[in-house]
């Protein structure tokens, strides 16, 4: 599903993704906050969200190969069913449609309920872009993203965020996004 920002009026872009338990979730695209929203929507940004569930087929040699298949499905080919376990890779491209370079390009993906992200898996493409996880609903975004906790003694320690306590991910962009030029980053999780 292709969305243009100059479309939203300050609001977040949507993508829905079909579940097996025939129920949608809402995918969310958000650039920092809604001031960042309205930079980009005067420089013409278009946002691309895309999903697709990892395959593993046996290839002509006998061989595992990896197959990716989309999630969106058309009339001739259904939107394939998820289970418990399956792997799917979304990707967030930005299309600069514009004669002019932008800059400070952040992109964020909350990662949807009952998806544990598959750490390692985050790639940017066409860009130079810092990768950064929240584990605190995208309050605070870090490399290795730590939890506070309290003890039952009462002191405050700090741990590792396990991959199912992160909640968001973050491509914030170092280089400016080249005129009529698109960058992408992506990312892997697993159904629970």
């Amino acid at each position: 599903m292709k969305l243009s920002l100059s479309a939203l009026s300050l609001g977040l872009a949507a993508a829905l993704v079909a579940f097996p338990i025939d129920t949608l979730i809402s995918r969310q695209l958000t650039h920092q906050d809604g001031t960042i929203a309205v930079a980009q929507e005067q420089q013409a940004l278009d946002l691309n969200l895309v999903g697709h569930k990892r395959e593993v087929r046996t290839n002509r040699q006998g061989l595992p190969e990896v197959t990716w298949i989309s999630l969106e499905g058309n009339l001739l080919q259904p939107a394939p069913r998820l289970q418990p376990g399956d792997v799917v890779r979304y990707t967030i491209s930005g299309n600069n449609r514009t004669e002019q370079p932008i800059s400070g390009l952040v992109l964020n993906d909350d990662i949807p309920q009952n998806m544990v992200i598959v750490l390692g898996t985050a790639r940017v493409e066409n860009g130079v872009a810092e990768i950064t996880y929240s584990a605190d609903a995208g309050k605070t975004y870090a490399v290795s993203p730590m939890i506070r906790e309290t003890r039952p003694d009462g002191t405050l320690v700090s741990r590792p965020a396990n991959p199912e306590e992160y909640t968001h991910v973050r491509w914030t962009f170092t280089e400016p996004v080249a005129a009529k030029s698109n960058v992408a980053g992506s990312y892997q999780v697993r159904l629970q």
